[in-house]
């Protein structure tokens, strides 16, 4: 499988392929990184619908298995729609409860005929505004997502000219398994910015 195209426009050179981090490199915690593996983007808008995970991490893969089965009902396949995992908490609640979005994009040809049923229980219309956003590109599984996250966040972002702005931080699926090899992964993290005031 092939990496397809996508909408992004880079904020200041029109469209570019990010530099590609390596999963496993963010667990080792003395890496230093350089900023250049972040940059910016801009997202337009676009409408997906979203499955809601609220609860263990440990009952997440039977969400998954419930948003593909419904993906499949309706032929979003990931090739004309895109894949997202919308992160509503960085953390667990005291619960060790998480929410979790998982999301399939709504292609503009289709969106009528999808927007006019019922949603199923659990699946919700979400239009996503458009904006700027910190990208990091991962690959090859899940295991550095959350670190290469935090230090997006924590690292780079207050010592760029660039504050966090509202919204979800997004992790799109570019390409995953079963379509492709696990180590052939492809993540991008992309963090809602805007420039700094100061």
């Amino acid at each position: 499988m092939t990496e397809r195209d996508h909408t992004y426009t880079h904020a200041s050179n029109g469209t570019r392929t990010p530099q590609v981090t390596q999963s496993i490199d963010w667990l080792d915690s003395d890496r230093l990184w350089a900023p250049d593996i972040v940059d910016i983007v801009e997202l337009p808008s676009f409408t997906m619908v979203v499955k809601d995970h609220r609860g263990p991490i440990e009952l997440l893969p039977a969400t998954i298995q419930e948003f593909v089965a419904q993906r499949q009902a309706w032929h979003l396949h990931p090739s004309i729609s895109r894949t997202f995992n919308l992160n509503y908490r960085r953390t667990p609640d005291a619960e060790g409860n998480w929410h979790i979005g998982v999301a399939m994009e709504v292609p503009n040809e289709l969106k009528a005929e999808i927007t006019a049923v019922k949603m199923p229980e659990g699946f919700r219309l979400h239009l996503f505004g458009s904006g700027e956003y910190a990208r990091i590109r991962v690959q090859g599984g899940e295991a550095g997502l959350m670190f290469a996250a935090k230090w997006l966040i924590e690292q780079w972002l207050p010592h760029s000219r660039y504050d966090m702005a509202e919204g979800i931080t997004l992790f799109e699926r570019v390409q995953f398994p079963p379509l492709v090899e696990p180590t052939e992964a492809l993540v991008d993290i992309l963090v809602p910015v805007e420039l700094a005031l100061i």
